[in-house]
């Protein structure tokens, strides 16, 4: 075999999955959370350098954390997080 023919051979082995996709309401969910995520954190960032206080109790690390958490989770239900 030569080099054409292997690299033929090699190119005809690799397979495609199959595209998954979340149901809508699904989809809508997930990314509600992730955006309404963001806005926390951003404006939980703002309230560390400015004398603004929009979240209860001002800025805190459990807004960041929670955030964080929430934003991962709501690019999972929007199904960004799925092997395709």
């Amino acid at each position: 075999m030569n080099d054409r023919q292997v690299a033929r051979t090699r190119s005809t082995k690799i397979k495609i999955g199959r595209v998954h996709t979340r149901p809508l309401p699904s989809r809508i969910l997930g990314w509600t959370l992730f955006v309404l995520s963001v806005v926390i954190l951003v404006v939980n960032w703002i309230e560390e350098f400015s004398s603004l206080e929009a979240l209860p109790g001002g800025h805190s690390a459990f807004y960041l954390a929670g955030g964080i958490v929430a934003a991962v989770i709501g690019l999972w239900a929007a199904g960004v997080m799925d092997a395709k």
